[in-house]
């Protein structure tokens, strides 16, 4: 479990550098294991991230709703999009 949060903490911790956004969203499984993988997760991601301060606190990285079934829904409403 540990390894597998350094790796995701560090792909996270790119973005969030790159494009700095206000939430990063985690689906599938990993939004089937909630709080016990997301707290570690926070804590492995906020020193990775650099220079600004607001960024380190107010990047919110939490998992979606519809968890695994967002791919398949996001599939249903893409004709609806266009």
């Amino acid at each position: 479990v540990e390894r597998y949060i350094h790796y995701l903490s560090v792909g996270i911790a790119n973005v969030i550098n790159c494009f700095y956004p206000e939430v990063v969203a985690l689906s599938g499984g990993i939004a089937n294991q909630g709080e016990a993988l997301l707290a570690p997760l926070r804590e492995a991601v906020a020193p990775q991230v650099y220079g600004n301060q607001y960024l380190q606190t107010h990047t919110r990285i939490l998992s979606c709703t519809l968890g695994y079934h967002a791919g398949i829904i996001g599939a249903a409403m893409l004709p609806t999009a266009l």
